[in-house]
Order: C-alpha cells, then structure tokens, then sequence
C-alpha cells in the first residue's frame, strides 16, 4: 500500500465514521469520458466488525462498498449493502429536507443547484437529482442519487454524468417551436409492430423516434448517438461468403474487471480504449467477423449488417444488426467480442431468444392508415423539450431540443392512445 492509498483510506474512514469497519479489499478501475478521457476510480470496500466470515465475492449486509475519483479526489460512490449501516458518527442529515440536501451536495461536489443539477424526484428518504445547465436538461443525461435510511444516515450516494462548466458549452437563447420542426417529425413516424404483453398480439404501430434537432435546425443527432465512447468507428458492411465453416467455435471466459495498478492509475495513463481504430485494424476485424459469421451462422450469408466497431475494456466490440428492413420493435442484433491481440471471437451476445418469444403471438392485422394520416393524427401530441446536447464534431454541448411524443397511432384501427399504456 503506498502513501497516496493511505491517506484515502483514512480519509475515507473518518469521513463515513468506519471505526467499526475493516477495509475487506480494495482495487482501481477506470471509465472513458464523453471528451474520451481517462478516469481512475479507487474502490474499497469496507467489511462490518459484526460481520460474520466474509465469503469470496460476496459482501455481508452492512458492507460499505465506497469509490473515489482520483481526478477530482471526490467521492463518486457509497453504498452500504442492504440499506444497513453500522457507521458511527459518519454521514447523518439531522434535517431531512431537500434544502439540507442540496447544500451537501453543492459542498461534495462544487456543483451549483439550479446551474448544473437539479431535483428530478424525492419520496421518502430516496432523492433524485439530474443533470444541466443553467436549468436546461442536459443529453445524455447525468444523476446524482442519495437514499437516507430513517435515521437520517446515508445508506446510498452516486454521482454519475458529465455536468458541464461553461467552457464546454455554446450558450443561446432557446427559440425552438413545433412549427419550425414539422418535416423532421414527419420524417421520424415509424410504423413498428408492438407486442403487448397482456394480450399476447402484436399491433401494427404508428410511433415517433425520438430525435434532437439543434435550435439552429442545422442539424440532428440521434437518440441513442452517445454509447460506447471509446475508440470507434462506424461502418456499413454487408457481410456475405460464399462457403461455411465446419470448425466449431467454443466461447471463452470474458473478463470484465481490468487488472489496474497503483502507478497507472496516479499517474492517470490513458486507457487503451481511447486509441481509434485505424483501417488496418478494422479490415483484420471484419475478417475476423466473417470467419466466426461462417461458424456460428453459416446460412445467414448476406444477413447481416456490420455497423460499428468500438473499444471497450480492453476488447473490441463488432456490433451487427440485420440486414433485412422491418418494422419489428425489437431489431435483430449481434454482438461480437474480439481480443484485438490473439484477433480471436471471445464471445457473443445474440438477442434472438427475445424476438423468439413473440413467434405464438396473433399476427398483426391490417395496416389501414398510411404514414401522412398517422401524422395528422399525432401531430397535435408532439412535443419539443428543450435540451443542451453533445455534439461529437465540437465536444460541446449544444442546444437543441428532443422531438418526441407519448402518443401512438394503431395502424388499423386508426386509434390515438397513449404508448404507456399498452403492456
């Protein structure tokens, strides 16, 4: 244990009053940012005196498991196991009220309430606080969450998002209307086929895909634009061969934990997730692709659809979708894990088995309406809701607003309801 563990340690023991605690294990682990920066956490996790034998891989009640950001020296997380703490003298609000709160959390985190983080929901001892600027929501979002059991003690806090300062921000007035926005949201109607639970029937659906659109109207951004933010890049490839292979693939272990060091996390070495990933490299991936395609699904030659590869702890992602249009809710997809140095298929992951599930559900009946009718129908229920989002081509947030709607269209009965409701 070197110097710089010690004195977290003791921090962190005084701090959540942990005299009645032993530090059970401790270790780093690490995160890439939105602006793809590396940071270190240290985790210790904090065994109860009370405890009984502590079992490998398996924390008692009462086990405080705390992380520590190394580039800020905060904490980022603090959870005792089962909502039981034996903490003395540690964290205790003696006025639980969401102003008490806030001024914690403002002296914890130097953030400003109102300016980047405000309060989502508070029930009981469980508040919410969610991430923006200036009272703007921001995209993709960030929480700060603290559960208080009913002696005022903290039994559960997490910090997780960006929250951005102003130098990362390109500040405007919002001027966004519905009107302004009217092809982009008549380009985003889809007809999808929705399965409902309750009545085991998929229904032919009328629904808008989320969208930001910038309040210049310069641009859009989709919805689910912000996963994997390691090193990527984005492809269309349609994989097909001409002859499978008859070797069979055997899946190995994959390992999700990386083995970190003191030194590389003090010293803040960038994580090899960050590097990109050159065209030498994605050529050998997507030969390697094909080879486990030819394996594992030798007769879905032309099926499938590579679209993106990405950096992720250390392995490569191969992310595929199908190749063939519907209007299914849930598209097929594959995932393929590459060990990008034996430039071997670790595993896998197919979501097969949930579009599976549907195969006894009643068809769906006719589509009547046709898109435009869906529109007029829905148009009404479209909202804009205001949002800095951020943009990969500047690295900074700029406003914008998500077009969305709660509102679904059946295609054949031509019936307007509200999506939540279909279970």
């Amino acid at each position: 244990m070197n110097e710089q563990e010690e004195k977290i340690i003791e921090w962190t023991r005084l701090k959540f009053g942990l005299a009645h605690y032993d530090l059970g294990r401790s270790s780093y682990s690490r995160r890439v940012t939105l602006f793809n920066e590396t940071v270190y956490q240290f985790c210790m996790e904090w065994f109860p005196k009370e405890a009984s034998i502590v079992e490998e891989d398996l924390n008692p009640e009462g086990t405080a498991v705390i992380a520590i950001d190394l580039s800020t020296n905060q904490v980022e997380s603090a959870i005792f196991v089962g909502g039981e703490t034996y903490a003395k003298a540690g964290i205790v609000f003696q006025q639980r009220d969401v102003e008490s709160i806030i001024k914690w959390i403002e002296a914890e985190t130097n953030l400003i309430y109102g300016r980047q983080f405000q309060l989502d929901s508070h029930k009981g001892g469980k508040y919410v606080f969610k991430e923006c600027y200036k009272g703007i929501d921001i995209s993709p979002p960030g929480y700060i969450e603290l559960k208080l059991n009913s002696d005022g003690e903290l039994v559960f806090y997490s910090v997780y998002g960006q929250f951005p300062t102003e130098e990362v921000v390109k500040e405007e007035e919002y001027t966004l209307t519905v009107k302004q926005v009217k092809k982009t949201a008549q380009a985003q109607i889809r007809l999808i086929h929705d399965p409902s639970f309750k009545d085991e029937k998929i229904y032919p659906t009328y629904a808008l895909e989320e969208i930001y659109i910038t309040n210049d109207l310069s641009k859009t951004i989709p919805f689910e634009g912000f996963t994997d933010r390691g090193g990527r890049i984005e492809l269309e490839e349609l994989l097909v061969w001409s002859e499978p292979l008859q070797n069979h693939f055997t899946q190995s272990e994959l390992v999700l934990i990386e083995d970190i060091s003191a030194k590389q996390a003090f010293t803040n070495e960038p994580s090899a997730d960050i590097e990109p990933i050159n065209e030498s490299e994605g050529t050998a991936y997507i030969d390697v692709v094909k080879t486990f395609l030819r394996q594992v699904y030798p007769a879905y030659s032309g099926e499938w659809l590579l679209t993106s590869f990405n950096r992720d702890t250390g392995y490569i992602h191969a992310n595929l979708k199908g190749s063939k249009s519907h209007s299914f809710i849930f598209q097929r997809k594959l995932k393929v894990i590459i060990d990008p140095h034996s430039l071997e298929v670790i595993t896998y992951i197919d979501n097969q088995l949930l579009s599976d599930q549907f195969k006894t559900y009643d068809s769906p009946e006719e589509v009547v309406l046709s898109k435009e009718e869906a529109y007029e129908k829905i148009k009404e229920f479209i909202e804009l809701k205001p949002c800095y989002v951020y943009d990969d081509d500047t690295q900074k947030y700029i406003l914008g607003a998500m077009i969305d709607s709660s509102y679904g269209v059946d295609a054949h009965t031509g019936e307007v309801f509200l999506l939540a409701d279909r279970e």
